[in-house]
């Protein structure tokens, strides 16, 4: 299974499928595949066997892959996903994601130094 940063291990993951009011199982199944696209599969499922789409599903930051979303959406399902940090790995804490404040009707960032960062308007792909 690859885990995460394509680490590949010998692993199984279990998809559940719980009741909240009784915390009764209603679905499972076990792969070697990761999170990422497994929500619509098990929404798919549990469609089935409930008989409705009448059901909110909540799913953890694993989860958030927008075409497995798309999916959901398409289904009827009501979803809740948690929204995965941004990874920083700056060698200085002050410079991490989460220190650069964005000014939406400028749309540029202000850096911990206080200066200003503004787009050229180019998109880039990393190589």
């Amino acid at each position: 299974m690859i885990t995460r940063n394509n680490i590949t291990e010998v692993a199984y993951n279990v998809q559940t499928v719980v009741d909240e009011k009784h915390n009764l199982p209603i679905d499972y199944k076990v792969t070697n595949e990761n999170d990422s696209k497994a929500m619509s599969a098990m929404l798919r499922r549990t469609k089935i066997i409930l008989n409705t789409t009448d059901f909110t599903a909540l799913y953890d930051k694993g989860y958030h892959t927008g075409s497995e979303i798309k999916k959901a959406v398409e289904m009827g399902v009501n979803i809740m996903v948690a929204i995965p940090g941004v990874a920083s790995f700056a060698p200085d804490e002050r410079y991490n994601f989460d220190q650069f404040i964005y000014n939406q009707q400028q749309d540029c960032y202000t850096c911990p130094q206080q200066q200003t960062l503004t787009t050229n308007g180019n998109w880039y792909q990393k190589k």
